[in-house]
């Protein structure tokens, strides 16, 4: 109990700490600013292209023996993992480069023990040291997912929230063949956001991942990977954060289901909720096992249009 309200606590924090950020002025990043701070594309100029990825990758649901060992449920052919997204980390460089779990990627957490009866529950953490590109390439996600298919799944769902979901984005386009079957979406900045323009309470070493964030770098990373699209045998779905009517608090709707994946038909869902609650609560909870449950076909061209109206 204890150590559960320490995470809560924590992730109260972040949550004042963020709401602080959103209320400053933006500023002002160039393409060519944030490519000097980090590179094109992750490809560092500075001293953080040496930087380690961690990573975690274990079991919640059910809860095996110990951390290493992974285990089916009987009859059970249906494996979700959670991936976590931002957490800053205010003067704190040693929490960034360590894989760290959020509350509601734990056992017994709201979103598990909804899921749980449908699926058996994993989790995957990384440390904030680098952009999500190299998180994707430089982390063990991969042979993590491989496991899940040795395991004998032959349904695998990622969940990602915020900037998890990009991660998860971008495994099922550099790896198609990977077993992955659905990648649920949760209040993602494909299109960036504001927020991560912030140096105030940030450790250095966690900026080249802040920074992959904001809307210059992804304007230039969709463009640069506009050849990528999403694999027509994935189901692929955004959960759209609108509790204030135009967005998250954090991430505008356009950002969160961006015209480059209307125009691939993704199916979108929209929640009266908002960027901090939406992994902690019950009745978001639900919706997202209802959405993991539901078949979820690409969308026609009046699909997409009927949803674009509707978040006006």
């Amino acid at each position: 109990m204890g150590a559960n309200l320490r995470k809560l606590r924590g992730e109260a924090s972040q949550i004042i700490l963020v709401n602080v950020l959103t209320v400053l002025p933006a500023l002002p990043i160039s393409r060519a600013d944030a490519f000097q701070k980090i590179g094109p594309l992750g490809k560092e100029t500075t001293n953080h292209s040496a930087a380690r990825v961690d990573s975690r990758f274990i079991q919640v649901q059910p809860v095996p023996a110990d951390e290493t060992s992974l285990i089916r449920s009987f009859g059970q052919t249906r494996a979700i993992l959670l991936i976590h997204g931002l957490q800053i980390h205010p003067g704190n460089k040693r929490e960034v480069i360590k894989a760290t779990f959020r509350s509601w990627q734990m056992a017994h957490s709201q979103l598990v023990d909804t899921l749980a009866p449908e699926a058996d529950i994993f989790a995957f953490a990384y440390s904030e040291n680098v952009p999500l590109e190299r998180i994707v390439s430089e982390s063990r996600l991969k042979d993590n997912i491989r496991k899940l298919g040795e395991l004998g799944y032959t349904q695998i769902v990622l969940i990602g929230h915020s900037a998890g979901g990009l991660i998860a984005r971008q495994f099922v386009e550099d790896y198609p063949d990977s077993g992955v079957t659905k990648v649920i979406q949760v209040c993602a900045p494909n299109g960036g956001t504001s927020v991560a323009h912030m140096d105030t309470g940030v450790p250095s070493i966690q900026r080249p991942f802040l920074y992959c964030l904001t809307k210059e770098y992804r304007a230039v990373y969709l463009q640069d990977r506009a050849y990528k699209k999403i694999p027509p045998s994935i189901q692929f779905v955004c959960v759209i954060g609108d509790g204030l009517g135009s967005g998250d608090f954090l991430i505008s709707s356009t950002s969160q289901w961006p015209k480059d994946l209307q125009d691939q038909g993704i199916p979108a869902v929209a929640l009266h909720t908002n960027h901090f609650t939406i992994m902690h609560s019950k009745t978001q909870a639900k919706k997202i096992t209802e959405i993991v449950l539901e078949d979820l076909p690409r969308w026609n061209e009046s699909q997409v249009m009927s949803m674009k109206k509707s978040l006006k």
